[in-house]
């Protein structure tokens, strides 16, 4: 989803350790967590929602081909 090199990622980590105080870092660490989770689940719901809106216009266009067959 996101294109981060190992560089990329140990510069934010350094920068992290450097501006946050180690005693903060396990809050800082849980609650990013906390947060991806929830960005993960919308997003899987997104999808599902798609998926279904798919679905949904697939039944309608058989709906309407049985319907047009039948007269």
């Amino acid at each position: 989803m996101f294109d981060i090199s190992l560089s990329e990622l140990i510069i934010v980590l350094l920068a992290i350790i450097f501006f946050v105080s180690p005693e903060n870092i396990p809050i800082l660490a849980r609650g990013a967590g906390k947060a991806t989770k929830k960005v993960r689940i919308f997003i899987l719901d997104i999808k599902k929602e798609l998926e279904r809106e798919d679905k949904f216009k697939e039944l309608k266009n058989i709906e309407k081909e049985i319907k047009k067959n039948s007269k």
